[in-house]
């Protein structure tokens, strides 16, 4: 008996760890929200090409795109157009989009639609390792003085690429610098400020790239802001050109590198580029799925969540029944509760679903009554237990029949939805009380009835609980856990409710 004691005990700690590990697994590694309710923010990044076509000229658009390997996580990418054709190539590791179109005439008009999450992952945070070495300019006259005598100072003050870089930004925004405004040459622009801080790097043989970058803000028509950025050999080092701050801010997306502008047309004249981003809410479960496709997750092409919308309705109902089962499990073994059989106070709490709790309750209770009375006639018939239970049956599909028949001529909808209560447990229900009456009288059958209708409503209250429904549902390993907890109370063994009550007379009296 102890082996066995053992064994259950093994199993149940196995399916608890198994279960409690997978649904760990899904919330804090794959961002499963725990509650239905949950929303995140999204943000939608709308792009605007305006040109006029020349007459009776092929038209090719290219224009840079973010790239995949953003910090952000993108949900969705569209290219809106009429009469274009689309493509995307890779060019000097940027994403562009191409449309193309043979003929084209007045205005034209192209979109990018492009929807991004904040939730960062570490497989789209950093884009491939950049060049370690660069390559000296050959300078000549006061620029080669004037580099020199810039470099000098910043090699002093720095200890690596991070500090270096900073220190040159912070030399070439200094207006008293006279070395600093030889090379910009009274061009203050950004533009200009960032070409002197890449001769002033290359001349240190440290690499730096371009790197345009938009804000995420709501409602505001903006343009890609310049910002520089260099590989120390482990991650790429980000820099505002004006500030020397260095690491991108979170509002930050990486739309493109180089020197290129944004778009480009040819066969067109005029390009006007609108960019402005929008913040969403969207629910985040749907969110979650996103992501998932995204990374082509291989989790959700096995979850309930790739079932069809009828399918996955009919699976959140018979997800709950365990649930019901095991609050049956604790009302019996714990509790003490006497009930019509195991299960039908779960099947009679499905029922509920469509009648409600208290038109449940007074139909159950109606049919019940109807159903005994037809019972104790055939009692006397003495006929045998396969002719008795058809006969009480078919007098209960009568009576459901006439219950809808009278509900829908009084305008009761609710009478209607008597058709789903299980026929044959309502059958099986009467026999049983029919017997425990005769048995142990109509007081103790009484008893069970109510018994019965208490555990239907109490495991209808579970079973329909939306926060529950959802975990369940998202997260099955919740089953396996309530799979040990069911193994654990089968070996109960001890004193349920109902009877401490029943012998606390008897205690009190031996005290």
């Amino acid at each position: 008996m102890k082996g066995v004691k053992l064994h259950v005990r093994v199993l149940a700690f196995a399916l608890l760890l198994i279960g409690a590990g997978s649904t760990a697994w899904q919330i804090f590694v794959l961002n499963i929200p725990v509650s239905s309710d949950t929303t995140e923010p999204v943000w939608v990044i709308d792009t605007k090409l305006t040109f006029n076509a020349r007459d009776n000229t092929p038209v090719k658009v290219q224009m840079y795109v973010p790239p995949s390997w953003s910090k952000f996580i993108t949900l969705n990418e569209s290219f809106i157009s009429k009469n274009y054709g689309v493509n995307t190539d890779i060019v000097n590791d940027n994403r562009q989009a191409v449309w193309s179109a043979r003929r084209a005439e007045g205005q034209q008009q192209l979109f990018y639609r492009l929807m991004l999450t904040k939730r960062s992952n570490s497989r789209f945070a950093e884009s491939e390792a950049g060049p370690l070495f660069r390559e000296s300019p050959d300078l000549q006259g006061v620029e080669k003085i004037a580099v020199e005598a810039l470099l000098k100072p910043i090699r002093e003050h720095s200890a690596d690429i991070e500090t270096f870089i900073r220190e040159a930004i912070k030399l070439i925004n200094e207006p008293s610098n006279d070395n600093a405004r030889l090379l910009l040459g009274n061009n203050y622009t950004q533009d200009n400020k960032s070409m002197v801080l890449e001769l002033l790097l290359s001349s240190a043989h440290i690499p730096v790239e371009r790197v345009r970058t938009l804000r995420l803000i709501s409602g505001v028509a903006q343009t890609p802001e310049l910002w520089m950025r260099s590989y120390n050999g482990k991650r790429w080092l980000y820099f505002n050109p004006e500030t020397g701050a260095q690491g991108l801010p979170d509002d930050r997306v990486v739309w493109w590198t180089g020197n290129d502008p944004i778009a480009k047309v040819e066969g067109g004249r005029h390009l006007k580029v609108e960019i402005t981003a929008n913040q969403k809410v969207m629910n985040s479960i749907t969110l979650a799925q996103s992501i998932a496709e995204s990374k082509e997750n291989k989790f959700w092409a096995l979850s309930l969540y790739d079932l069809p919308l009828q399918s996955q309705q009919t699976f959140e109902i018979i997800l709950m029944i365990p649930i019901g089962v095991m609050l049956i499990l604790v009302l019996r073994n714990i509790v003490g509760l006497e009930t019509l059989g195991t299960f039908t106070p779960v099947l009679i709490g499905l029922a509920f679903r469509e009648t409600q709790v208290l038109w449940g309750i007074i139909l159950f209770t109606l049919i019940t009554a109807l159903g005994l009375s037809i019972r104790s006639y055939l009692e006397h018939l003495h006929l045998q237990l396969l002719s008795r239970l058809s006969v009480v049956l078919t007098f209960v599909v009568i009576i459901m029949a006439l219950i809808s028949v009278l509900g829908h001529r009084l305008g009761l909808d609710r009478g209607l939805s008597i058709a789903l209560f299980p026929m044959v447990i309502l059958t099986m229900s009467i026999e049983r009380m029919s017997i425990v009456w005769e048995e142990r009288g109509g007081l103790h059958a009484g008893k069970v009835g109510i018994g019965t209708l208490i555990a239907a409503t109490l495991s209808h209250l579970m079973m329909t609980y939306p926060t529950w429904t959802y975990f369940v549902f998202t997260f099955p390993g919740m089953l396996l856990i309530f799979m040990s907890f069911m193994l654990v109370l089968g070996h109960y063994r001890g004193y349920r409710l109902t009877e401490l009550f029943r012998f606390n007379a008897m205690i009190k009296g031996r005290q």
